[in-house]
């Protein structure tokens, strides 16, 4: 009797740049998310999500704050960015967030990489800097940061959406993993 290997296949996603690092680009507007940060926390009350913004393209400038952001569980439950007093208020481990991100930064590719970097500080730790809450990006310019939002109600195993709001276009939806165990596959 034949033996048959079962090989459990990692759900789809936007394409994986990485281990943990997922990225969607639509019309020259790229959208990355990092997963390691989330995947050390399980049971942490607020869920960090990296994330990169890259605009690769002429034309207008766009603008992003928290707000821009959201994120959906498994079974579609939305959540919106958590403000930033609720954060520094409930949350300790922002500057440890920072160091993992210093430590494991999001992977955007050299093309990306060597644009203009504009600074974005949207939860900053305490002593850390002064807030910046909106962020413009000039055509071929890109930020980076983590982005806070509550626990969703299904927690964090499957596949996850981040959703993106832009201004004067469709959102963009990147679909990606942050359980560990998921990450591993």
């Amino acid at each position: 009797m034949p033996l048959f290997a079962v090989v459990l296949a990692a759900p789809p996603t936007s394409h994986r740049t990485d281990n943990a690092t997922f990225r969607e680009e639509v019309g020259g507007l790229s959208v990355f998310a990092g997963s390691y940060p989330a995947s050390n926390g399980a049971d942490d009350d607020y869920v960090p999500v990296p994330v990169a913004v890259a605009l690769m393209r002429n034309g207008a400038s766009l603008a992003f704050t928290p707000e821009s952001f959201t994120l959906a569980d498994a079974e579609g439950n939305r959540v919106p960015a958590a403000g930033f007093v609720e954060v520094k208020n409930g949350y300790p481990k922002l500057a440890f967030d920072r160091s993992l991100m210093g430590t494991w930064p999001i992977n955007v590719g050299m093309t990306i990489a060597n644009r203009p970097r504009i600074p974005s500080n949207f939860y900053p730790p305490t002593g850390d800097g002064t807030r910046i809450s909106r962020v413009e990006l000039a055509p071929f310019s890109w930020f980076t940061d983590v982005i806070y939002f509550p626990r969703p109600p299904a927690g964090l195993g499957g596949v996850m959406t981040l959703t993106v709001a832009v201004n004067g276009g469709d959102p963009i939806e990147l679909a990606f993993l942050m359980d560990s165990d998921e990450l591993a596959k």
